[in-house]
């Protein structure tokens, strides 16, 4: 487990993190500067991986969880609102529902050991879906993953693990005024 550290204003406001966050967005507004659109979620996974690997990454405040639910901490959002990195945090049995993206996604795992179950989504009547799980995968630090917007990527991220889980995810949204604004919930067919 990475050392925890106190939080400390000189990150600034709105970033209370590593300074290994403020590079990884540096790069992260130069990437959407200069990269395709279709090429953004794997150029931005592509630089989370480094700070994946950073100890002491997150102050003890970003490390809290939720007691009945995971719990998301912002650790940037984009001034222009081209993006918004938030840690997660995931105690044992928390997870989300099945859902799909609103815009791109880059995911990487700081610490412990989800589970991602992916699905194939067929829309039935009255806007209900079916969903079949595809695959399921056992991550691991330093995992990163993709999503693009919609129901391609539907998926759901659960710990059943006996240990915090900590996920970074870096969103092509401003997810300040709506957290939730990233997520398409399904209303599964019984």
């Amino acid at each position: 487990m990475p050392d925890a550290r106190p939080c400390a204003d000189a990150y600034g406001a709105h970033a209370r993190a590593h300074p290994a966050v403020h590079a990884f967005c540096d790069t992260v507004e130069q990437i959407l500067r200069t990269t395709p659109a279709d090429e953004v979620p794997d150029r931005v996974a592509e630089a989370l991986a480094p700070v994946l690997a950073t100890e002491g990454l997150l102050c003890d405040e970003l490390r809290e969880p939720g007691a009945a639910t995971y719990r998301k901490h912002v650790l940037f959002a984009c001034p222009e609102k081209h993006f918004t990195l938030v840690a997660i945090v995931w105690q044992p049995g928390q997870g989300t529902d099945i859902h799909g993206h609103t815009a791109w996604g880059a995911v990487g795992v700081y610490e412990g050991h989800p589970n991602v179950a992916c699905y194939a989504c067929e829309e039935v009547e009255g806007g209900r879906h079916i969903a079949r799980e595809t695959k399921n995968i056992h991550c691991a630090p330093g995992d990163t993953a993709t999503v693009r917007p919609g129901l391609c990527d539907t998926h759901r991220i659960y710990n059943e693990s006996d240990d915090v889980v900590i996920t970074l995810h870096t969103y092509g949204l401003d997810l300040v005024a709506d957290p939730d604004a990233i997520n398409i919930h399904l209303t599964l067919a019984s």
